[in-house]
């Protein structure tokens, strides 16, 4: 099995973060919050198969790509470590607390559900296009004016439009179509914080809302206002969401319980 690229910083540190990015994305997307947390924690940040450093990896399967978080886990964590995911990491995270919870500490799964989203063949095909077109001026201008009217910063927009026309056509494809089909049942005691933007699918919002639920130490939020990808347009909140759940601060004012 390939090992996948990762990022490591501040190796001294007690506590390991491991981070997973979106698909189509890379594991820059984290640069912000690695700037912040590595002061307090061992941050390892992760490109995914056809994606970032990994783009010559190929996305196989879900059961594959798991397995190769859990040899970066058991490899080069400091014990138990913190998940941070969104959309496909987010996907990834669900999938390890079905198979590998007794892994990890806490973590953090930001937009993505246990089961399929209504309208999720429509999705499919969109990704579909998208593959074939990925690098075409028309998909990076609709990428660059969705995630500017959303608030992002230019710089990171220009960022994950490059991440975007580097990953691989098949694993981007791969990747989103079985993020979009997981069904999972999870049964799993881990302190979990579900978060995901105010527009996003009202399945991933009832999803979160029954997994806090059956779990005592889960706590889920939205941000309002915002779509799939909020964090790209207010990186601060997200990261003020790292500290209070990882660290016990304050509770970020800008988050709204479901």
């Amino acid at each position: 099995m390939p090992s996948l690229s990762i990022d490591e910083r501040e190796q001294q540190n007690p506590k390991s973060i491991i981070f997973l990015h979106a698909s189509g994305s890379s594991s820059q997307m984290w640069r912000h919050h690695v700037a912040v947390l590595e002061q307090d924690f061992h941050c390892i940040l992760v490109d995914l198969p056809g994606h970032g450093a990994s783009h010559n990896i190929e996305w196989t399967n879900f059961d594959d790509v798991v397995e190769m978080i859990v040899a970066i886990i058991n490899s080069k964590a400091h014990g138990k470590p913190h998940l941070v995911g969104l959309s496909l990491g987010g996907s990834l995270i669900l999938k390890l607390l079905e198979k590998h919870s007794s892994l990890i500490d806490k973590v953090i799964v930001d937009g993505a559900s246990p089961q399929p989203i209504k309208g999720y063949l429509k999705i499919i095909a969109i990704v579909y296009l998208m593959s074939f077109l990925k690098n075409t001026k028309f998909v990076a201008n609709f990428l660059t004016k969705m995630m500017q009217e959303d608030g992002a910063p230019v710089q990171d927009v220009q960022r994950f439009v490059a991440d975007f026309q580097r990953a691989e056509r098949r694993s981007f494809r791969r990747a989103m179509s079985q993020a979009n089909l997981l069904r999972l049942d999870l049964q799993f005691d881990n302190p979990a914080f579900f978060v995901s933007g105010g527009k996003e699918a009202e399945t991933i919002h009832d999803w979160h809302r029954r997994l806090a639920q059956k779990n005592v130490r889960s706590e889920y939020a939205y941000y309002p206002d915002k779509g799939h990808a909020w964090l790209f347009s207010d990186v601060d909140t997200h990261i003020q969401l790292l500290h209070y759940f990882f660290q016990n601060a304050a509770f970020p004012e800008k988050m709204k319980g479901l």
